[in-house]
């Protein structure tokens, strides 16, 4: 089945702004946003995607938890979503009531298995434990012992191709993967681009299963049934748009689990979040007959601004173009968030070298500042909120960067930085390139 077969847009032509089944978009007082805003740029995304480091290669017989009963069908037709749980790890664990099928498909391929690959049954109870080594994949029994090469009881794969592990019981069953359990079927791809031995785990899910793990991280427990449905909205839109450009591009994965794109965690069976997810099936957000790039955020600041005025809107970008769903002013609906007002304080030489940095880098002319007298709004968008500064040299010399250029310059890494000092900002959140960039201060202590 085709995406324009299985989606359900709101509305007909044009920019779709609400759908009110349910009271979706406020329920109780809650007003959910769903904006052209996020906590991470467009700009920057592909780089952040490729940091490894999320895993382990450790591997103990008692780690895998015990798989839940969650009433989950895949539907025929049913777009998949291909979502990067592990990064450059060096072992897994993973395991299934009755054991795991261990394929082999293509590392970048929009399906796990190619048509008619053939699957095999390996491990029990325990699950199987998997590294790379030698340019082979070492699958093992986690009953036996660690997989290592001279384990008789390792079953060796070539690692020029993914390898493709499905619960064994067939659709509906769930596979257990380190620490969590997750409702898809799981690639391991090699990472021979960072070094040998380092690989990928993918679960490929149906969308409708995998955004029951999204909206249960996204959002606050106990909340209206009608915030998890305006989440799953968001949630299913910015998902398949993602998925678009990821196919487009000959990607080896859609999205990340992470805030890298939305935080995904796996099966849930949190029943408010399930029924959410049901009863919006296939509903999407949509920008003429194109999918919305449904940003959203935790703390909006205020209002969200169009992305126009911040994020890239070249080629590759027109997504960006589209304007904000919420096109006038309104009293803010995020004031119970920690985050809602905060200030930063940087000593002036400190951000003099940061926003310095952040130029030599861009090849910005702002490199050459070399002190700082004032920072001053020069430009305002829509709602009149500054969207380009001035940055101002004692003897009136200037240059000039947008609010989002500012706020990636404020917070580029410089050696020897001193920390910041913060107000309304809770210990422990550490202050990053992915703060809220609307209704802040910045503080220049002298």
């Amino acid at each position: 089945m085709k995406l324009a077969n299985f989606v359900r847009a709101l509305g007909g032509g044009g920019k779709v702004i609400t759908f009110a089944a349910g009271g979706l978009l406020a329920a109780s007082g809650i007003a959910v946003a769903i904006s052209l805003a996020s906590c991470e740029t467009s700009s920057h995304r592909a780089a952040a995607r490729s940091t490894p480091g999320h895993g382990s290669s450790v591997v103990h017989r008692d780690d895998l938890p015990k798989l839940p009963t969650i009433d989950s069908v895949p539907v025929a037709g049913e777009p998949e979503m291909r979502v990067r749980i592990l990064t450059a790890v060096d072992g897994v664990k993973i395991g299934a009531t009755g054991g795991v099928l261990i394929g082999q498909g293509d590392p970048r391929g929009a399906v796990a298995l190619p048509p008619g690959a053939k699957s095999e049954k390996r491990g029990g109870p325990s699950g199987v434990c998997v590294a790379l080594k030698g340019g082979q994949w070492l699958v093992c029994d986690i009953a036996a012992g660690q997989a290592t090469i001279g384990n008789p009881t390792c079953v060796m794969y070539p690692a020029t191709a993914s390898l493709v592990v499905t619960p064994s019981g067939g659709p509906g069953q769930l596979l257990a993967m380190n620490s969590g359990v997750y409702p898809g079927t799981i690639r391991l791809t090699a990472r021979t681009d960072l070094r040998e031995g380092l690989f990928d785990a993918v679960e490929f899910v149906g969308v409708e299963e995998y955004l029951p793990g999204v909206v249960a991280k996204e959002m606050l427990p106990n909340w209206p049934l009608a915030a998890y449905q305006a989440q799953a909205v968001a949630a299913r839109t910015y998902a398949l748009q993602e998925r678009e450009r990821s196919i487009t591009a000959g990607a080896g994965f859609d999205v990340e689990c992470s805030d890298k794109d939305q935080v995904y965690g796996g099966a849930t069976a949190n029943t408010p979040v399930r029924e959410a997810v049901r009863s919006t099936r296939g509903i999407v957000l949509k920008d003429g007959d194109r999918l919305l790039r449904a940003y959203f955020s935790s703390t909006c600041g205020g209002r969200t601004a169009a992305a126009r005025d911040t994020w890239p809107t070249g080629p590759g970008f027109e997504y960006n173009l589209a304007g904000p769903i919420q096109d006038h002013h309104r009293e803010s609906a995020c004031t119970a968030s920690p985050l809602y007002r905060w200030t930063v304080e940087r000593p002036k030489g400190d951000l003099v070298r940061r926003i310095r940095a952040y130029g030599e880098r861009n090849g910005f002319a702002v490199r050459k500042l070399n002190d700082l007298q004032a920072i001053e709004p020069m430009g305002y968008n829509s709602d009149g909120r500054p969207n380009r500064y001035r940055i101002i040299e004692p003897g009136g010399a200037w240059y000039q960067l947008s609010a989002e250029e500012l706020r990636l310059a404020c917070n580029t890494s410089v050696g020897g930085s001193p920390l910041a000092t913060t107000k309304g900002v809770p210990v422990g959140n550490p202050l990053a390139a992915n703060a809220p960039a609307v209704e802040n201060s910045l503080a220049l202590v002298q």
